[in-house]
């Protein structure tokens, strides 16, 4: 669409020039006593903007001429064309010409043989102003008075600049987060699934673009992930999902994910916000949980080992004793099983 515009305006321009050669013949295209450049400023603004261009008058002829600048408003057809002067009578709106528009020293110049001259033209373009195409004529004709310069002027024997201005509509371009969640726990990589929605409550279709960034627990960048990649279009009233999917790369830990979102032809806006999430890896989960299995075992098993064997000291000491039934010295033993009771 872009493409077809710039041809239209490259063809329309190349028209406005042609007529603006044959209009001025007798003093442009074959004469050579003074030139303008350029023959056309062509520019795509927007209401409020200020531009700044120059007109450049080159003097060819061995005398001195004397110049009076104008601005007057033209009519161009459907093709482009430029058919004639706008007469100040016709202006509905002065307010909103494209005369009051440009600020340009309308005060007579007079150019020496040879003497080349600048000429800086602003543009002001109003700010209540409808879009659309707007067109001007910036003359400069040359004679003794002002009155004697503009006829010839209006007979199309004076060269000068021919201005187009479009003005585009500046559309209403909004967007606004509904949602950004991302999985609270993540155990694989095929988990971590990040979902954000956007609305557009404009009147114009936005193209959405930016990134999902990660940050660890300590604040460091870890990671980032783009959005929209295949430049999805939010009409106007709409919504639109995205879904996207935290790097597989992310290790066990809590992490920040950050969603940043651009989105305006003319001037970029963002939307932010944040998301909290933590990852455990189920395989690195069940590995911790066997390894400290297999260390409770170990230590059981030492601690069982280490103190099985010994044993219960209760505060009793055994004392050896030996017992015979036979006659002994008594330094021998200390019982004497021989001896019967009388009872």
């Amino acid at each position: 669409m872009k493409q077809i515009e710039i041809t239209k305006i490259k063809y329309r321009s190349n028209l406005i020039l042609l007529f603006l050669c044959l209009w001025t013949i007798p003093t442009f295209c074959f004469a050579t006593s003074y030139a303008v450049s350029p023959l056309l400023i062509d520019k795509e603004l927007q209401k409020r903007d200020i531009v700044t261009e120059k007109i450049t008058i080159t003097n060819n002829e061995q005398s001195v001429i004397r110049i009076f600048p104008t601005v007057n408003e033209v009519s161009v057809n459907e093709g482009g064309t430029v058919k004639g002067f706008v007469e100040p009578s016709m202006i509905t709106n002065k307010a909103k010409s494209i005369t009051t528009w440009i600020a340009l020293s309308r005060a007579q110049m007079e150019l020496q043989p040879g003497e080349k001259r600048e000429v800086t033209l602003t543009i002001k373009v109003d700010p209540e102003v409808e879009a659309g195409e707007y067109h001007a004529f910036i003359g400069f004709p040359t004679g003794s008075n002002r009155p004697e310069a503009e006829k010839l002027l209006y007979t199309g024997s004076s060269p000068g600049t021919v201005l187009r201005i479009g003005v585009n509509k500046i559309q209403n371009q909004f967007l606004r987060l509904t949602n950004f969640t991302v999985d609270r726990f993540i155990k694989s990589s095929s988990e971590g699934k990040i979902t954000f929605v956007l609305t557009n409550p404009g009147d114009s279709p936005v193209i959405p673009e930016g990134e999902i960034i990660f940050y660890d627990s300590r604040g460091t960048e870890v990671g980032s992930v783009p959005v929209n990649t295949n430049h999805q279009s939010i009409e106007s009233l709409k919504e639109l999902s995205f879904s996207s999917f935290v790097p597989a790369t992310l290790k066990t830990g809590k992490y920040k994910a950050f969603l940043s979102v651009e989105y305006g032809a003319l001037q970029k806006t963002s939307i932010n916000d944040t998301a909290f999430f933590y990852v455990f890896p189920l395989k690195q989960l069940i590995a911790i949980f066997v390894s400290i299995l297999l260390s409770a075992i170990v230590i059981a098993l030492f601690v069982h080992r280490r103190y099985a064997s010994r044993d219960v000291d209760d505060g009793i000491t055994d004392v050896g004793m030996y017992i015979r039934q036979s006659k002994s010295e008594p330094k021998d033993h200390d019982i004497d099983l021989s001896k019967k009771s009388n009872s």
